[in-house]
């Protein structure tokens, strides 16, 4: 892992974050940051008036739109924004990650607004960056990515256990220092750190929550085929990850055409 070098984000959007992680900051504060990057500001100006958040008119300003989101949405904004301009400054365009990144952050979020088992937030941080190790090591290891990629859609195996077979580390240890160094509180380290820990639910049952909720998202992308996978769709199973949540088939089935739409709509967006 020595030769890995963990991406920064951008250094406004580090601004972003170490303000937003004042629990007392003012959302005018916030308004005069992110007002100085452009890009950034249409960004929440079009997701908060996206029918998904509840909006039904062009928020007027971008102090309505912050309050409409709220702080945590804005949060989770910049950090999706930063991450697919890492994807672009590695020459990597929309990557399959990318997709598979967002994919999961939009359905964890849609699940945990049904079972109210996290905060929905929480949640699409969650699914947004479980899998955040895999930036660094398409970025320091390309040629070994593609044996995992392989190795993952011939044999079955999930990409942690290929990313260790292949590079000795797992790409969640990855993720769990990216994270760390961002500056995220250490409830989202613990959960990609220890996201394949059976023990999790002894340690924090808020984790085990979330790692729930993702674990379904992640089968509910391959489901409906939003990353592309070497089972069937019909085969994609969901095993007691209904039963764990408190939601049965029918509901789940609603979920599902649910994070269809929202994916399709949310995606360019973001």
């Amino acid at each position: 892992m020595k030769e890995l070098e963990l991406p920064l984000l951008p250094d406004n959007a580090q601004k972003v974050l170490s303000l937003l992680a004042d629990p007392d900051v003012s959302v005018e504060k916030v308004r005069k940051l992110i007002a100085c990057d452009g890009p950034l500001a249409a960004k929440i100006l079009n997701i908060a008036n996206f029918d998904f958040f509840g909006g039904s008119r062009v928020p007027p300003t971008l102090s309505d739109s912050i309050m409409r989101l709220g702080l945590n949405a804005v949060r989770n904004i910049v950090v999706a924004a930063s991450i697919k301009g890492l994807f672009k400054r590695l020459s990597l365009g929309e990557h399959v990650i990318w997709r598979m990144m967002m994919g999961s952050a939009i359905a964890s979020s849609i699940i945990a607004r049904n079972t109210k088992l996290s905060d929905t937030e929480d949640a699409f941080i969650a699914g947004l960056l479980h899998d955040a190790g895999l930036v660094a090591v398409i970025n320091a290891y390309p040629q070994a990515y593609q044996e995992i990629s392989d190795k993952v859609a011939n044999e079955g195996c999930s990409i942690a256990e290929a990313c260790s077979e292949e590079l000795g580390f797992s790409h969640r240890e990855v993720g769990a220092m990216m994270v760390r160094r961002w500056g995220f509180p250490d409830v989202l380290v613990s959960l990609i750190r220890d996201f394949d820990d059976p023990e999790v639910a002894v340690k924090q049952r808020y984790i085990y929550n979330l790692v729930s909720i993702v674990t379904l998202a992640d089968r509910m992308c391959l489901k409906i085929g939003i990353v592309a996978s070497a089972i069937a769709a019909e085969g994609v199973p969901f095993g007691t990850l209904g039963e764990t949540l408190g939601i049965n088939d029918t509901e789940i089935n609603k979920i599902l055409v649910n994070v269809e739409v929202a994916f399709s709509r949310g995606l360019p967006l973001y």
